[in-house]
């Protein structure tokens, strides 16, 4: 094992990070909203493409936020227009938090450009290539989870 290519790929691994919170950062900022919202509707997209919308608990331990900054959060998103509540049809009791249209198309308009230039990146490489890569990124986030899990305890 080669530390010094290992040392390189973690510091990149960091600039990367760091070039998307300037991304977010700038385009959150242009369009009146916070970090942790646009972290909100990721979470709630993601959980929609799997066909189950989060709960307002479930977001909120995503999102490692408490129950009444949980409570906030949607409420400044549903007044924006971004999110709707509705009640689940298998169990009346529970709340599901779902995205609008418009926070769809805010989402196209704020991160169109970004999608634009990773896909001409990412259109460079083989299949091959984007498989590795994705397998690495994939283990990558659970190592970073992992590592958030042995810090709160």
């Amino acid at each position: 094992m080669d530390n010094g290519a290992n040392f390189q790929l973690v510091r990149l691994l960091q600039e990367f990070t760091q070039a998307s919170d300037r991304f977010v950062d700038t385009t959150s900022g242009d369009n009146a909203m916070h970090r942790s919202d646009l972290n909100a509707l990721s979470v709630i997209m993601r959980h929609e493409q799997a066909g189950r919308p989060p709960t307002t608990s479930m977001l909120g331990r995503e999102l490692h936020l408490s129950p009444p900054a949980t409570s906030a959060l949607v409420n400044r998103l549903e007044r924006s227009g971004h999110v709707v509540r509705h009640r689940s049809e298998d169990d009346r009791r529970v709340v599901r938090v779902a995205v609008t249209d418009h926070a769809m198309a805010e989402g196209r308009r704020m991160f169109g450009p970004l999608a634009r230039a990773l896909g001409q990146t990412i259109a460079g490489y083989t299949a091959a290539d984007i498989a590795l890569v994705s397998r690495f990124m994939a283990d990558a986030s659970r190592a970073v989870d992992e590592a958030t899990k042995k810090l709160d305890m």
